[in-house]
């Protein structure tokens, strides 16, 4: 039997609309079929703009989609992440893990961060999100490493439970708030080495990307009384209390399941060929590369990296980077350079310049910006990384291995 989901917007000034109608049906062999149609009403709007202007342009058809969940990639880019799951079961008081994809957005109802909201109706989802105060920061850093230990017993507060359910990456985060601007807050995990580890490694990371150039959100951490750090990132999709801008993250225009070992420059293409300033973004990703490449951010993977709605343009944008975080527990890249995984030097980022159609002049000029702003940013972080290097031996050899990646890479002159 064939089922809906209707697909919304929240637009920048806060008005929300219907974009869509998904109808999507269970075959034996276990896929889903789905088809996709704009809503009239949306096709009509003069400020209408596609939810991917590669896989599902604005244009008066239906599209059609056979896999194993039936979303399109901007859709599942509302997904909740496994922390997500695990406030909508709390939120829910239901096994989540039993749910399929769609089953899930429906009970996400708006995706948080994001603009697109689901229903199974043309009614709007009530779902409100309540950020939490950033002066809550330490109550929140330890109802989450409780709510890890157990939480079949623990009670979050609600700024947990109403919002945070489709951010990014594994680890506790919440949707915060600090006088008008609003903040995503990643807290340590009990995963973690240590608790004083992951949000100094990000922020040092973030400020290497901006060092280099590259734009950046506004980023701090906050160091709580119990001695446990979290970070705090502004969010880039909000616009005013209500508005959001729509984004779409690369994994979705690339439209792979497969990511191992994709070359950079597959994102290239598809920046160029939806950017509304190919060249700027096509220059701040592969300084991105760079940076990723010196510093060991060996989890970039596609939905690291997106695209943003300009509302003047309609056009999209590359999003400020984010997610940086220097590693090496992870032996090898997801995504390559010049066909490499792993031991990328110097001349692999001039070859996969030309795959980003580069001169070869331009590239050897963004490898070396990169690198000069990776030297900055270790420069400027040198109490921070030398606290984490004396405390932690992982931090000691990452920061060993980076600098040994910035002498490798950088061109003369560079290397602090």
């Amino acid at each position: 039997m064939q089922k809906n989901l209707h697909i919304f917007m929240r637009r920048p000034d806060g008005q929300r609309s219907v974009v869509g109608r998904l109808l999507h049906e269970r075959q034996a062999d276990g896929t889903i079929l789905s088809y996709f149609r704009y809503e009239p009403g949306w096709l009509a709007d003069a400020t209408a703009f596609p939810l991917d202007p590669v896989n599902l342009p604005l244009e008066s058809r239906v599209f059609r989609r056979r896999s194993r969940t039936g979303l399109w990639g901007v859709m599942e880019d509302a997904l909740p992440d496994a922390w997500g799951r695990r406030l909508l079961q709390a939120r829910h008081s239901m096994d989540v893990s039993r749910s399929n994809n769609i089953e899930l957005l429906l009970l996400t109802g708006w995706a948080e961060p994001g603009a697109t909201g689901f229903a199974e109706s043309a009614a709007m989802p009530g779902h409100t999100v309540v950020p939490m105060d950033m002066d809550r920061t330490e109550q929140a850093i330890l109802a989450s490493e409780s709510f890890e230990k157990d939480a079949d017993t623990i009670s979050l507060p609600d700024f947990f439970i109403s919002g945070g359910s489709s951010a990014g990456g594994a680890r506790p985060k919440v949707l915060a708030r600090s006088g008008t601007a609003l903040y995503l807050v990643k807290f340590p995990s009990i995963n973690d080495p240590a608790p004083d580890i992951m949000a100094n490694l990000e922020a040092f990371g973030l400020s290497c990307a901006r060092e280099a150039g590259i734009p950046v959100p506004e980023f701090f951490t906050v160091r709580a009384a119990s001695g446990r750090v979290a970070l705090a990132v502004r969010r880039f999709d909000t616009s005013g209390d209500q508005g959001r801008v729509h984004f779409l993250s690369l994994q979705s225009l690339v439209d792979s399941e497969e990511q191992l070992g994709l070359p950079y420059a597959r994102m290239a293409e598809m920046v160029r060929l939806v950017s509304a300033d190919p060249e700027r973004d096509i220059h701040a990703l592969f300084k991105q590369m760079v940076v990723n490449i010196i510093i060991c951010n060996r989890d970039d993977h596609l939905k690291n990296f997106s695209m943003l709605l300009d509302p003047a343009s309609r056009g999209f944008r590359l999003t400020p980077a984010y997610d940086l975080v220097p590693n090496l527990w992870q032996r090898q890249h997801v995504l390559s350079v010049a066909g490499k995984i792993s031991d990328i030097g110097r001349d692999d980022l001039v070859q996969e310049g030309r795959r980003f159609a580069l001169s070869g002049q331009r590239t050897r000029r963004l490898i070396d910006e990169a690198a000069t702003g990776v030297a900055a940013a270790l420069a400027e972080n040198r109490q921070r990384l030398a606290r984490l290097a004396a405390d932690h031996a992982l931090c000691r050899r990452l920061l060993e291995q980076v600098r040994e990646n910035l002498a490798a890479i950088a061109s003369r002159g560079t290397t602090p």
